[in-house]
């Protein structure tokens, strides 16, 4: 199971991992984990992540690999840069910003409890 990708099966949500386990010697460890920004992309995505690093960012050689035009080339990479901009929002800016808007009586409890 790819544990970036892993979604609640009853809300849809993104699911935090709780535990890691050593195969070698079965050590658990349990706690709130986080994963990479690059394991929450596709696999398709992160193909194209690594195609680009390994071509040293060049869009031509993207375009020959995917075989596809140099503008939906560049499309694809833009669009990738987008998806990885919008997961870098930091977690604890966030969560200030609702618990600000409740310390104003912006939103009530649950509303905040939903949103966190």
């Amino acid at each position: 199971m790819d544990i970036g990708n892993a979604r609640c099966p009853d809300c849809e949500r993104i699911m935090t991992p709780v535990a890691c386990r050593c195969e070698e010697c079965g050590i658990r460890m349990e706690g709130n984990f986080s994963v990479s920004i690059l394991s929450q992309l596709s696999p398709d995505d992160q193909a194209l992540m690594i195609a680009f690093v390994r071509s040293f960012g060049s869009i031509k050689k993207i375009q020959e690999l995917l075989d596809v035009s140099y503008p939906t080339a560049r499309a694809r990479i833009a669009d990738l840069i987008d998806r990885l901009d919008s997961t870098m929002e930091a977690p604890d800016n966030r969560e200030n910003i609702v618990l600000e808007k409740l310390r104003k009586g912006d939103i009530t409890f649950r509303q905040a409890m939903e949103e966190l």
